[in-house]
């Protein structure tokens, strides 16, 4: 069997992990990312978890997800877009020393390859998309099977999308959600909390999670509008609310639709949840160096 170094860089944490040519992982771990040290300090943890899990494992390559906005060719990540405080940082240049393979892609993308594989008969269909809703909201873009990157590797970054004269972001992330709530209950500190005020009946935080469903739907609307996708995957921690949160969401988007559309295509939630950023590394990893 052979091994490979999978990481997920995430703005808090990175999950990390052993994945054999299957693509199952036979370790995973977590660490914090510590991304306001700056690029060069990542890359210096990737090395070292490498290094340890070498004396282990017979690692033949590293598979890399980060936030952020990554060229496929030179494998630099723009720090200017992304959320972590890199300077700019070509992840082949700095993990040269270990003498093996490297390719790195956006979370959203690999995660994007890891579910695609899920939806049944994905192969075939002219358009599938991924979206992720968390802290901002990215996603992917799948067209005749292939990723769609854009020019300078950025389609699917909807987030920065105006909506009125704010970003879909700031209007429909977690991170919105949650500040929303913080004007009335400062001590909420998550979306989970929130929820749970909003399934107690608090009407407050009725009306504020009304308004989020509201413009998550809306930006929803315009993406489906212009992309006609066969299938939706949603993922980001919210979604752990499982068929209540589609459900919800579903009530808000179905009237901003054609009727057209009707149950044509179809959206599902993310199944492999915080493994998805690492198998959908590999993934790119084998695509790379197919």
């Amino acid at each position: 069997m052979r091994y490979f170094f999978t990481v997920d860089i995430g703005g808090t944490d990175m999950k990390y992990g052993v994945i054999n040519e299957n693509a199952e992982l036979v370790f995973k771990s977590i660490t914090p990312t510590n991304g306001h040290l700056g690029g060069k300090n990542v890359t210096k943890q990737i090395s070292d978890l490498f290094k340890e899990l070498s004396k282990e494992y017979k690692l033949e390559g590293i598979a890399i997800s980060s936030t952020g906005v990554i060229d496929e060719t030179t494998q630099i990540l723009t720090p200017s877009i992304s959320i972590i405080n890199y300077e700019e940082v070509n992840f082949r240049k700095e993990l040269a020393h270990l003498n093996v393979p490297v390719s790195a892609e956006n979370d959203v993308n690999s995660m994007a390859l890891c579910e695609k594989d899920l939806v049944i008969n994905s192969d075939k269909m002219k358009c599938v998309i991924a979206m992720t809703v968390g802290t901002g909201i990215g996603g992917a873009i799948f067209i005749d099977n292939n990723l769609h990157k854009g020019f300078l590797f950025t389609a699917g970054e909807w987030g920065k999308m105006k909506i009125g004269h704010n970003t879909y972001e700031g209007l429909a992330s977690t991170s919105s959600l949650v500040a929303a709530a913080n004007e009335i209950y400062p001590e909420l500190d998550n979306g989970v909390n929130v929820f749970k005020l909003y399934d107690s009946g608090n009407e407050e935080i009725i009306k504020i999670v009304d308004t989020f469903y509201d413009n998550l739907a809306t930006g929803l609307a315009n993406i489906i509008y212009v992309l006609n996708p066969d299938h939706i995957v949603l993922g980001g921690g919210i979604t752990n609310r499982g068929e209540r949160f589609l459900n919800e969401l579903k009530a808000k988007l179905t009237p901003k639709l054609w009727d057209y559309f009707g149950d044509k295509f179809k959206i599902t939630l993310a199944k492999t949840k915080n493994d998805a950023g690492m198998i959908g590394a590999f993934k790119n990893f084998k695509l790379t160096f197919k």
